[in-house]
């Protein structure tokens, strides 16, 4: 089964949006076995359009679209589509019900022209929203190929799809297909993928990885008859990965999505640990990131920013002589400034940032990315000395993950 992506709108083709939808239905599309080929974003044309439809028809058994569903003269993308069809759109009365609650719910005045949001070629299923004014549907197209209607905004799209899409593509593929997040940290993708290569080889399971800043993850998935028997597939494949791998897999998930700040905060309260951060270089961004985890507040207690030389002694009671013995960016400061915040805000574990973010400020000894992150408990006080590279940006964000990293192990 081969799908293909067709983004609908000019403000993704001119760039003034970010597409992160194609992101979204790839992966989600990838984790569930479905070959993809080809993606296409379409500017709000309807010949172009209409030949994008008929292109991707000839290659792809399903097509979905994002975009394109409201009222205005230049949402087409249903329009286009029941003429590639060669039918008409026709009023759905639940749909029409559920656009009018919607505007009843937003306390607006419901023009006619929304009444189009609620039109769709007879043979369709629809999917609801419950996010939106604009409903989706599936839609036969002919020869056992469908295209799929979903609304623009990923507040919208992406419930709607995991709700919605996913088990209609389960069912039609019949096949149970079972995936495996492997989340690693502290090996870089060309090592990661020396030690796994003859495994990412295989047809079922399969082991596909990708990167991020700093990480790699692997997507494991296995399809057969049954889930247990697809689990059953995966389960020793993913003691190989973690065998070869080591301690830079920090985590295997279920589901797509995770983070260091999740596992950190899923870790301390598993062991019912509280935690605090000083931040330097960081300035505020490892805290933040445990602070958008649901949870964050049964273990983080706070966050200090010292980004004055003065305020690691006045906020962290970092000892002057160890900064002017030291240095300001030096392991004995990180391991100071992560005791210090430890005793002082009489938390479990505390961890540290210091460094050089750039582009000025280097030295010989201390050049741009010099970094120290510490941490601290009741069972000692450590700090490792890194070299980062790259703009100020990605130092500063590579520090805060080193540090949410530390706090992963050390809490274990």
């Amino acid at each position: 089964m081969i799908a293909e992506i067709l983004c609908v709108g000019t403000e993704l083709l001119m760039g003034q949006v970010l597409n992160t939808n194609a992101q979204f239905l790839s992966r989600r599309l990838s984790a569930l076995g479905i070959t993809q080929q080809h993606q296409t974003v379409v500017g709000d044309n309807a010949q172009r359009l209409e030949d994008a439809y008929r292109l991707a028809l000839s290659r792809a058994d399903i097509v979905i679209t994002s975009g394109g569903l409201g009222p205005t003269v230049d949402d087409i993308t249903k329009r286009v589509a029941a003429k590639v069809a060669g039918k008409e759109l026709v009023l759905f009365p639940e749909a029409e019900k559920m656009v009018r609650t919607r505007f009843q719910q937003y306390h607006r005045n419901m023009t006619l022209n929304n009444l189009s949001q609620a039109m769709f070629t007879a043979d369709s299923t629809l999917l609801m929203n419950p996010n939106g004014t604009a409903p989706g549907a599936i839609v036969p197209m002919g020869g056992g190929k469908v295209v799929i209607h979903l609304p623009g905004p990923p507040c919208e799209l992406e419930p709607m799809f995991t709700a919605s899409v996913e088990p209609y593509l389960m069912a039609r593929s019949g096949r149970a297909l079972v995936s495996r997040y492997v989340r690693i940290f502290g090996m870089g993708e060309s090592e990661v993928d020396t030690r796994l290569r003859d495994l990412e080889n295989g047809e079922n399971p399969t082991l596909s990885p990708y990167c991020s800043l700093g990480e790699v993850q692997l997507r494991a998935t296995a399809s057969a008859d049954t889930a247990e028997k697809a689990l059953a597939l995966l389960t020793p494949l993913l003691a190989e990965v973690k065998a070869r791998l080591g301690n830079v897999v920090y985590a295997i998930e279920e589901t797509d999505g995770g983070s260091l700040a999740k596992t950190a905060i899923e870790t301390l309260r598993a062991r019912n640990m509280t935690c605090a951060t000083c931040e330097s270089l960081t300035g505020g961004k490892v805290v933040a990131a445990l602070v958008d985890i649901p949870g964050a507040s049964a273990v983080v207690r706070a966050g200090l920013v010292t980004y004055q030389t003065d305020t690691k002694t006045i906020l962290a009671d970092v000892p002057a002589e160890v900064i002017e013995r030291f240095g300001v960016v030096s392991v004995e400061t990180a391991c100071a400034m992560a005791e210090g915040t430890r005793k002082r805000l009489g938390v479990d574990i505390a961890v540290s940032t210091t460094g050089v973010a750039g582009p000025d400020g280097g030295t010989e000894d201390c050049p741009v990315g010099t970094v120290c992150v510490g941490v601290s408990t009741a069972d000692g006080t450590s700090a490792v000395r890194l070299a980062l590279s790259g703009n100020r940006e990605r130092i500063r964000t590579l520090a805060m993950k080193h540090a949410l990293h530390t706090l992963i192990e050390k809490a274990r």
